[in-house]
């Protein structure tokens, strides 16, 4: 029997992301990317998408090498967790960083969610497994576990585990058991399956100053070879999952870019693309001019997590702890009506729900509901979009939507940096500051 937890695992009293494992998988994964072969695949996957993004993504080149950086430490991390011999739990998904005095690569990928702590569980096929899940906050977010089949080239949840759903002790604390079997009544349970490679963990943050993920600690019940993978091996696996995914990559920055400009489509499930298939998302190809803006309004429809984001041609989010180029349930203020207004646009239109593009004139818009709460009657996701002119703004928007003022923008982008600045507590700050 192997233990992920104990004495030294959680590195910090204020974070439970920061733990032993993930420092040792981070410290691997930047390893990895200094090896001949990772840096080979880099060069034509350089040239691979140059070759198709050049012309179409021509007006944001400057941020084509960021983004291929953290597509690499993306599959980095991915393949040091990927020890199946040694089950451990990473976050990953994230923007770069510095912490416990090391400079961390970003690892976004694909359509990240800005309010997500993205982590990663390794298993093995057949493998026995219990998770314990402890919250860290008063009001826990919701968490979807998913099992991720071992394929890059078009990621597949073989089984889901929402956390709506879960059964806890009386503390908040619950256990997730996983093995080769169904559930037959046991509550928690992921059943194993031939293909599955690693459970992904999405907790959704909906406030970010006062939630925060949940501790995880993964226990291994049956026995594997206590040796792990050498560096050659993860190599090997990081290369492979780096040159398959490529193209699932591609296809996801294309699949909004190649839509018509500035028509929003209607909500649907995102399992289709991988995704989570109890998750609704719409989205646009916006296309903005420098006196145009977007007027785009939703619906609550039920769900307990929703959030709206801007993502740069390259499917990526950009600068949401300084901007806001993105806005969850507990950020956006509500209509006097009970919908949801927003105004894309270049500069600040004094309204609350203002997605800032950062003067990017194509961005990617999309909307996600999820955590749909056990009620009738709720109405079903919906989605409007009106392309206006600058001047027009207040005379087309709807009646009742909050606006705000100089003092109340910086307000709110002062509290999205300190919540931000949360998901990167280091305790060892504190000593050598």
């Amino acid at each position: 029997m192997s233990t992920t937890g104990g004495d030294g695992y959680f590195q910090s009293q204020q974070n439970a992301i920061a733990t032993s494992d993930q420092l040792e998988v981070e410290d691997t994964a930047r390893r990895l990317l200094q090896r001949p072969a990772l840096q080979q695949v880099r060069g034509k996957l350089a040239y691979l998408w140059r070759e198709v993004l050049a012309y179409p993504a021509r007006e944001q080149m400057a941020e084509f090498e960021p983004m291929l950086d953290e597509y690499l430490f993306h599959h980095a991390l991915r393949a040091a967790t990927g020890d199946r011999k040694r089950p451990r739990i990473v976050r990953f998904m994230a923007p770069p960083h510095r912490w416990f005095g090391r400079d961390v690569p970003g690892s976004r990928w694909a359509g990240d969610s800005p309010d997500f702590i993205y982590r990663l569980i390794s298993i093995a096929p057949g493998g026995r497994y219990e998770i314990r899940v402890r919250p860290t906050c008063e009001r826990p977010p919701t968490v979807n576990y998913a099992l991720m089949s071992d394929n890059s080239a078009a990621p597949t949840i073989l089984g889901l585990l929402d956390s709506l759903a879960m059964t806890r002790e009386q503390n908040g604390e619950a256990v997730i058991t996983m093995d080769d079997s169904a559930a037959d009544g046991r509550a928690n349970h992921l059943q194993n399956r031939p293909g599955a490679y690693q459970i992904w963990v999405r907790d959704a943050i909906g406030d970010w100053e006062a939630q925060s993920a949940n501790a995880l600690t993964i226990r291994q019940l049956d026995s594997r070879p206590a040796q792990s993978a050498s560096d050659d091996e993860l190599e090997q696996l990081a290369v492979r999952h780096a040159t398959d995914g490529s193209y699932y990559a591609y296809y996801c920055m294309r699949s909004t870019t190649a839509l018509a400009p500035n028509a929003i489509t209607s909500p649907v499930s995102s399992g289709p693309m991988g995704g989570m298939a109890t998750q609704q998302t719409c989205r646009v190809n916006l296309r903005l001019a420098d006196d145009e803006a977007m007027i785009i309004t939703t619906t609550h429809a039920g769900a307990l997590f929703r959030n709206a984001v801007l993502q740069n041609v390259f499917m990526l989010s950009f600068d949401y702890w300084s901007r806001t180029s993105s806005l969850n349930m507990t950020q956006m203020a509500a209509d006097a009506d009970g919908r949801f207004t927003y105004v894309v646009a270049h500069q600040d239109p004094g309204v609350h729900n203002w997605l800032d593009t950062g003067g990017r004139r194509q961005t990617i818009f999309g909307q996600r509901w999820q955590a749909f709460a056990a009620r009738s009657g709720a109405e079903a996701p919906a989605a409007t979009a009106r392309l206006v002119k600058w001047q027009d703004i207040d005379a087309v928007l709807p009646p009742g939507v909050h606006r705000i003022d100089a003092g109340g923008r910086r307000q709110q982008l002062a509290r999205r940096a300190a919540g931000f600045e949360r998901r990167f507590i280091d305790d060892s700050r504190r000593e050598n500051p």
